[in-house]
């Protein structure tokens, strides 16, 4: 019968920073297991509900109305409040623990169960974020028509992030790719630490993104990088000799859950089982996001310039008249937008058939029958408010490609 080695004492800072990894985490992941069930998730968020009310009250005094609509981490309020207590309590337990358990060398048999969850928390978000991107359905280009009647100077960095992303589908597919890798590795105990540093490169970069454009998704991201580094920690002396010293490394031992060989493989199966569903089940949901936010276009669709316009006969210039057309945008079936001179947009209920080239705006506000002599030119002539007009339209290029 083979001898067992007793694992090496951990120092105190190691042993003190696990414990608050341990506890923190313990808040952050277990209770997805709460929300399984109704009565479990009404007593653990009527218990964040009293905790995250009292601490703003006592504490924080938030200049910003609590909300309940966005519970858990997250840059809502009740979030940044939630996030402060949950590294007290943290804190609380930790210290608590390490008076009770001060005589403890190391958590040798405890760190691998914690390495297991943070695999399954960070594998799975993973998986879900790059199946969303892998099939563009949540950065989207070209942005929705309503967005062209706003100045770019009222628009949130946020938005011009998305949809600068958006605009090149290829591009947010290759950013889908690198996260599901990095959260498919991660589902085997041999391909860990490659899974980690993959996704700490995706995480790091998602939240240098969300910090510097203001994406409201700051302490998620936050968190995603830390379970990252905290799957790769354990081998930074071998990666510190193979990449910066040049030495060679040995290899790194996986820690059992289980003694049995045969119990070890159990949990780690029913991983790799839940990592392959999620994939399944993550890229069927982003083909149904990308046909939601993709939905049936009316004939005209797009944004139009108004090159032309003549009321009477007379022909009115730009920036002549309030009134005159500028811009005009059939956004969806059966709805019309004008932005006139004066900075104005009128929203018109649309009828339109294609098959006699008619189109009317309203009740009875105006009638026109229209042609396209060209793919990007539109003639309309008919009455508008009583009075004859004719107008050319040219379609604008919602994105441009250069040759």
């Amino acid at each position: 019968m083979s001898e067992r080695h007793e694992p090496p004492r951990w120092n105190l800072a190691t042993r003190i920073v696990f414990r608050f990894l341990f506890c923190y985490l313990a808040l952050y992941i277990l209770p997805a297991l709460a929300y399984r069930g109704d009565f479990l998730r009404g007593l653990y968020d009527d218990f964040w509900d009293a905790a995250v009310v009292w601490a703003d009250e006592a504490v924080v005094h938030l200049p910003y109305e609590l909300t309940f609509d966005e519970r858990g981490p997250s840059n809502a309020p009740y979030g940044w409040v939630q996030f402060l207590c949950s590294v007290i309590l943290a804190g609380a337990a930790t210290v608590i623990w390490s008076v009770l358990d001060r005589r403890r060398p190391h958590y040798a048999r405890l760190h691998p169960w914690l390495r297991f969850a943070v695999r399954y928390r960070l594998a799975t978000t993973m998986i879900w974020y790059g199946a969303i991107k892998i099939i563009p359905s949540q950065m989207i280009a070209p942005p929705p028509l309503q967005v062209i009647q706003r100045r770019i100077g009222d628009i949130f960095p946020n938005l011009l992030l998305w949809w600068t992303v958006g605009a090149s589908p290829p591009f947010e597919t290759a950013t889908g790719l690198a996260e599901m890798l990095g959260g498919a590795l991660l589902l085997l105990p041999r391909t860990t630490l490659l899974g980690a540093l993959i996704s700490t490169a995706n995480m790091l970069l998602v939240f240098l993104i969300n910090m510097c454009y203001d994406v409201p998704v700051k302490l998620p991201s936050l968190h995603l990088l830390v379970m990252a580094l905290i799957l790769v920690a354990p081998d930074w002396r071998r990666l510190a000799d193979v990449f910066v010293f040049n030495r060679r490394a040995e290899p790194s031992p996986v820690p059992p859950l289980f003694q049995r060989k045969w119990l070890d493989r159990v949990p780690h199966l029913l991983l790799l089982l839940i990592g392959l569903y999620s994939i399944k089940s993550g890229l069927a949901t982003a083909g149904e996001r990308y046909e939601r936010f993709h939905p049936p276009r009316p004939p005209l669709y797009g944004l139009w310039s108004v090159e032309d316009f003549v009321r009477d006969g007379k022909d009115v210039p730009l920036y002549t008249e309030p009134d005159r057309w500028r811009l005009v945008m059939f956004p969806t079936p059966g709805s019309l937008r004008v932005e006139r001179m004066a900075g104005s947009w009128k929203t018109y209920e649309l009828g339109l058939d294609m098959e006699k080239k008619r189109m009317t705006l309203g009740p009875s506000q105006a009638a026109f029958s229209f042609h396209r002599p060209e793919k990007d030119v539109l003639l309309l002539d008919g009455q508008l408010d009583g009075r004859r007009v004719r107008a050319k339209l040219r379609k604008v290029p919602l994105l441009r490609r250069t040759t």
